[in-house]
C-alpha cells in the first residue's frame, strides 16, 4: 500500500484538516467517468439518439421478484440494525451480519435492473457508491496492525452525512467510506479481528490526536463504540437513499439496458482482478464473503432476467440495434459463462476489455 493512499493511522492524522478543507470544494458525489474515447459509449451507439429505435411498446426490464426481495431485505436489515444498536449482544450482532448478507445477496440478484435505472436517470454515482470496491479497510476502522486507524478512531473528523460523502474517494482509490463494504466491515470486522458486541457498547478508548491540535504527546479520549454506532446509522441512511434513487420501474429502453450490461461487465471484470485481494492488511481489499455472494448471483441472475418472456421486446430491440445479442445471450446461458456477452459488448477487442475501461 503506497504512503499516499494508506488509511488513517496516527502518523497521518495530521493531514486530515487539510484534506477536509480541500474536500469542501468538491461535490458530494463522484463525477461519472468519461467514456473511453476509443469505443462507443455504452448504451449510446455511434450516430444514434436515445430512444431512436421508435418502439413505443417496450416495457420496463422485468424483475419484479428481485425488486420485492430487495425491498423485503432492506426492511429486515434495518430491523436488525436497530436491534443491534438498541441492545448490542452476540445475538443482535449475529443477526445484523446475517441481515447484511441477505441484503447484499438481494442487491446482487437485482443488480442489472438497478444499473439500467442508473443509466437511464444519469446517476451512475449512486450505483457506484452503493458497492465501491476494492477498498482500504483501515480507512474505515481499526485493524490489528493499525489499532488507532480509520474514520471511527479519528477525533478530527466530525461524523456527519456530508463528511462521510466527502471522505468517499477523498484523495484516491480505495478510500471508500460508504456503501455495502464499509457496513459489512463495521458489523463483521475481519478474520483476524472479528467484531464483538462490546465494540458497540458505551466505553472509551485512547487514540492519538494530531500534534497541530494539542501539545506534542498529548492524547484525547475517543469513544470508538459511540462513533461506530453513529457511523453505522449514517452509512445506512446513505445506502437507503441511494437505493431509493434507483427504485421504481426499471428502464425500458435498449440504450439503458445496453449501458447496464456494460456496467455489469466492468464489475465482473473487476471482480476477476480482485479475487486475490482478501488480506485486509495487505492493501486494497474485498472480503471473501462479498466475493462469495457476488458469485452466487452474477452473472446467472442477469442472464435469467434477460431471457424472461416478459423481456422479449427488449431483447428484440437490442438485437435490432446491435446484431448478435440474441446469439450471445443464448451461448452465455448454455455455457453459464459471461464471455459471449462480453464479446458482443466489445467486438473490436474480442470480448477483452481494455484496462483503461475498468475502474480499479
Amino acid at each position: 500500500m503506497s504512503a499516499a493512499l494508506r488509511p488513517r493511522w496516527p502518523a497521518l492524522l495530521a493531514l486530515l484538516p487539510a484534506l477536509l478543507l480541500s474536500a469542501c470544494d468538491a461535490t458530494d458525489t463522484a463525477t461519472p467517468a468519461e467514456p473511453d474515447a476509443g469505443s462507443p459509449q455504452p448504451g449510446r451507439p455511434t450516430g444514434a439518439a436515445p430512444g431512436g429505435d421508435g418502439n413505443t411498446d417496450l416495457r420496463p426490464l422485468n424483475d419484479q421478484a428481485g425488486a420485492t426481495a430487495l425491498g423485503n431485505q432492506r426492511q429486515a436489515w434495518r430491523d436488525a440494525l436497530d436491534a443491534l444498536l438498541d441492545a448490542p449482544d452476540p445475538d443482535s450482532l449475529a443477526g445484523a451480519r446475517t441481515a447484511w448478507a441477505d441484503l447484499y445477496a438481494a442487491f446482487n440478484d437485482h443488480y442489472l435492473s438497478l444499473a439500467a435505472v442508473a443509466c437511464q436517470r444519469g446517476v451512475p454515482e449512486r450505483l457506484e457508491r452503493l458497492d465501491d470496491w476494492p477498498f482500504y479497510p483501515a480507512y474505515v476502522d481499526a485493524l490489528p496492525a493499525w489499532p488507532d486507524s480509520g474514520i471511527v478512531n479519528d477525533p478530527a473528523l466530525e461524523l456527519t452525512a456530508a463528511n462521510l460523502r466527502r471522505q468517499q474517494g477523498a484523495t484516491g482509490e480505495g478510500e471508500v467510506a460508504l456503501g455495502f463494504q464499509p457496513l459489512r466491515l463495521l458489523v463483521a470486522g475481519v478474520a483476524e479481528a472479528p467484531r464483538r458486541a462490546a465494540d458497540f457498547r458505551a466505553g472509551r478508548q485512547e487514540a492519538a490526536v494530531p500534534s497541530s491540535t494539542v501539545e506534542q504527546d498529548a492524547a484525547v479520549q475517543v469513544d470508538a463504540p459511540a462513533r461506530r454506532r453513529a457511523y453505522l446509522r449514517l452509512a445506512d441512511e446513505q445506502l437507503q437513499a441511494d437505493l431509493d434513487a434507483l427504485g421504481d420501474d426499471a428502464a425500458g429502453d435498449p440504450d439503458s439496458l445496453r449501458c447496464a450490461l456494460g456496467t455489469l461487465d466492468r464489475r465482473l471484470t473487476q471482480l476477476d482482478r480482485q479475487r486475490g485481494a482478501t488480506d485486509p492488511q495487505a492493501g486494497l481489499y474485498l472480503s471473501p464473503r462479498s466475493i462469495e455472494l457476488i458469485d452466487a448471483s452474477q452473472p446467472e441472475a442477469a442472464l435469467s432476467q434477460l431471457a424472461d418472456d416478459d423481456n422479449a421486446a427488449l431483447r428484440e430491440a437490442l438485437e435490432a440495434r446491435w446484431p448478435g445479442f440474441t446469439d450471445a445471450l443464448e451461448q452465455a446461458r448454455e455455457s453459464g459463462d459471461w464471455t459471449p456477452l462480453r464479446g458482443w459488448l466489445h467486438p473490436a477487442s474480442h470480448g477483452v476489455q481494455p484496462a483503461a475501461a475498468v475502474r480499479g
